[in-house]
Protein backbone atom coordinates (compact mmCIF):
# COMPACT_ATOMS: atom_id res chain seq x y z
CA UNK A 1 0.00 0.00 0.00
CA UNK A 2 0.60 3.54 -0.85
CA UNK A 3 3.07 5.17 2.26
CA UNK A 4 4.94 1.60 3.23
CA UNK A 5 7.97 0.59 2.58
CA UNK A 6 8.55 -2.92 0.94
CA UNK A 7 12.30 -2.77 2.18
CA UNK A 8 11.46 -2.35 5.32
CA UNK A 9 9.09 -5.09 5.64
CA UNK A 10 11.88 -7.28 4.41
CA UNK A 11 13.84 -5.91 7.13
CA UNK A 12 11.22 -6.98 9.75
CA UNK A 13 11.07 -9.91 8.31
CA UNK A 14 14.58 -10.87 8.44
CA UNK A 15 15.11 -10.00 11.75
CA UNK A 16 12.36 -11.35 13.31
CA UNK A 17 12.31 -15.09 11.42
CA UNK A 18 15.52 -14.68 9.66
CA UNK A 19 13.62 -15.20 6.31
CA UNK A 20 15.19 -13.17 3.50
CA UNK A 21 12.99 -11.94 0.28
CA UNK A 22 14.02 -10.60 -2.65
CA UNK A 23 13.50 -6.70 -3.30
CA UNK A 24 11.37 -5.06 -6.49
CA UNK A 25 13.73 -4.04 -9.29
CA UNK A 26 13.43 -0.84 -11.16
CA UNK A 27 10.46 1.07 -10.78
CA UNK A 28 9.03 -1.11 -8.61
CA UNK A 29 11.42 -1.10 -5.91
CA UNK A 30 10.46 -0.41 -2.31
CA UNK A 31 6.94 -1.61 -3.79
CA UNK A 32 7.34 -5.18 -3.87
CA UNK A 33 8.85 -8.11 -2.46
CA UNK A 34 9.46 -11.09 -3.80
CA UNK A 35 10.06 -15.00 -2.80
CA UNK A 36 12.57 -16.69 -4.30
CA UNK A 37 13.34 -20.35 -4.17
CA UNK A 38 16.68 -22.75 -5.28
CA UNK A 39 15.65 -26.08 -6.68
CA UNK A 40 12.92 -28.30 -4.81
CA UNK A 41 9.96 -26.44 -3.36
CA UNK A 42 7.33 -28.10 -1.55
CA UNK A 43 3.71 -27.17 0.03
CA UNK A 44 5.08 -26.89 3.74
CA UNK A 45 7.94 -24.48 2.58
CA UNK A 46 5.21 -22.46 0.45
CA UNK A 47 3.21 -22.14 3.68
CA UNK A 48 6.07 -21.30 5.80
CA UNK A 49 7.29 -18.55 3.62
CA UNK A 50 3.47 -17.39 3.36
CA UNK A 51 3.43 -17.79 7.44
CA UNK A 52 6.59 -15.66 7.20
CA UNK A 53 5.10 -12.67 5.02
CA UNK A 54 1.53 -12.73 6.88
CA UNK A 55 3.61 -12.45 10.46
CA UNK A 56 5.70 -9.42 9.09
CA UNK A 57 3.02 -8.01 8.10
CA UNK A 58 1.17 -7.66 10.81
CA UNK A 59 4.51 -7.11 12.66
CA UNK A 60 5.32 -4.43 9.90
CA UNK A 61 1.68 -2.83 10.78
CA UNK A 62 1.32 -2.95 6.72
CA UNK A 63 -3.21 -3.10 6.38
CA UNK A 64 -3.97 -6.44 4.51
CA UNK A 65 -6.07 -9.00 4.80
CA UNK A 66 -5.39 -11.77 7.07
CA UNK A 67 -6.27 -15.36 6.13
CA UNK A 68 -4.09 -15.65 3.35
CA UNK A 69 -2.15 -19.03 4.59
CA UNK A 70 -5.27 -20.89 5.81
CA UNK A 71 -6.72 -19.94 2.56
CA UNK A 72 -3.73 -21.42 0.80
CA UNK A 73 -3.92 -24.59 3.60
CA UNK A 74 -7.22 -25.27 2.15
CA UNK A 75 -6.33 -24.68 -1.43
CA UNK A 76 -3.73 -27.11 -0.97
CA UNK A 77 -5.54 -29.82 1.22
CA UNK A 78 -8.32 -30.18 -1.48
CA UNK A 79 -6.13 -30.37 -4.67
CA UNK A 80 -4.65 -33.56 -2.76
CA UNK A 81 -5.20 -37.07 -4.06
CA UNK A 82 -5.37 -39.14 -0.76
Amino acid sequence: PENHSANYLRSVILEEFDMSLGTGLGILADKVFRIGHLGSFNDLMLLGALSGVEMGLELAKVPHNKGGVQAAMEYLISNRTI
